[in-house]
């Protein structure tokens, strides 16, 4: 079994990813600055022998210090991600982005790390458009119109460090391009939350679900079991690779979208199972500004090479992560019995 570092590790996709790493029989380091990632995400694991954690920054030069081993593979997956953040706080941003990524690349040769996989971003293709540009391809950005978003400049630009200090230093790299990951255990205490827990959580609360823009907007969705075992295949594929001449990026989406109106629906659907009735009303706001009105992943180049391909569809990932949702809330379980009375009557 091999060894592990994951920054981001409280994260929705990073505490996944270690849980899955630990049942496999891995060791697993993990460091976390709890600003969008929380410890109840990998309270289950604090008890493991084999689960190290560390509450720290990434661009702190210490936040390695507690391991006193060979780490053979980092996964650099925290960031800040939420673009409206960026847009405010672009020094920041650039700081914990770019420094922080050149931080734990430094941390992952004096680690003696073979492997760098690297969670880059779909938001470099924002500013494509075109119906004959999508599905977009990992070639089809960055390029010179793309991307424009702040968030997506810093995480391209700590992408380009990632390859170069691979190549450097002879360390394996590898990119991922995440698509809109949701499932249980997502960060809804974003100011503006990703849209699936966003309109579950607010229509148990009683709330009116918000859609930025006229609901046109389309969507490519993976949820987070599929993207667990896309990671493991990187793993097994790609961990074997340990030279700096080896670097590969990846889409990781499901090849099909839906659009935000379309979401809303198979969400009140599955949330309408389990409360019984919900008031459908829905508030619509201004979008947001620099967001790209269509994302669609061509996952060609993970199918052939990685030997991946998702396989919960869109309907069972929204009903299993509305349930999830409704148990952590607390919500009564109406929805079955409210179905029975209206077959009997």
């Amino acid at each position: 079994m091999s060894s592990h570092y994951i920054s981001g590790a409280c994260g929705f996709i990073g505490s996944h990813l270690a849980k899955r790493l630990l049942k496999e029989g891995h060791e697993v380091w993990g460091v976390d600055n709890l600003d969008c990632g929380f410890m109840e995400n990998i309270a289950d694991l604090m008890g493991n022998p084999k689960f190290h954690f560390r509450r720290g920054d990434i661009r702190d030069k210490w936040c390695c210090d507690n391991i006193n081993q060979t780490i053979d593979f980092v996964w650099h997956l925290g960031a800040k991600g939420e673009t409206y953040w960026v847009r405010d706080n672009v020094k920041e941003a650039i700081d914990v982005n770019i420094k922080g990524t050149l931080n734990i690349l430094k941390q992952a040769k004096k680690l003696g790390a073979r492997h760098f996989f690297f969670s880059d971003t779909s938001a470099l293709y924002d500013s494509i458009t075109g119906e004959e540009n999508y599905p977009t391809a990992e070639i089809s950005a960055p390029n010179i119109n793309t991307p424009m978003g702040y968030y997506a400049i810093t995480k391209m630009a700590a992408s380009q460090f990632v390859r170069s200090f691979g190549k450097t230093n002879d360390i394996g790299t590898t990119l991922f391009r995440y698509t809109n990951i949701y499932g249980p255990s997502m960060n809804l205490e974003r100011d503006i939350p990703p849209v699936v827990g966003s309109f579950a959580s607010r229509l148990f609360d009683n709330k009116t679900p918000i859609i930025y823009g006229d609901g046109s907007k389309r969507r490519d969705f993976l949820h987070i079991d599929d993207l667990t075992d896309f990671h493991m295949a990187a793993l097994v594929v790609r961990g074997k690779y340990g030279d700096g001449d080896s670097s590969e990026t990846y889409n990781a989406g499901f090849g099909k979208n839906h659009s935000i109106q379309q979401v809303y629906h198979k969400v009140f659907d599955a949330c309408k199972k389990v409360k019984g009735n919900i008031p459908s009303l829905v508030e619509y706001k201004d979008d947001q500004p620099n967001e790209a009105q269509v994302t669609l992943a061509n996952i060609e180049k993970a199918k052939e090479e990685l030997g991946w391909k998702p396989t919960i569809s869109f309907k069972d990932g929204v009903e299993k992560t509305v349930k999830s949702l409704a148990n952590m809330m607390g919500v009564k379980n109406d929805g079955e019995s409210n179905a029975k009375n209206e077959k009997k009557n």
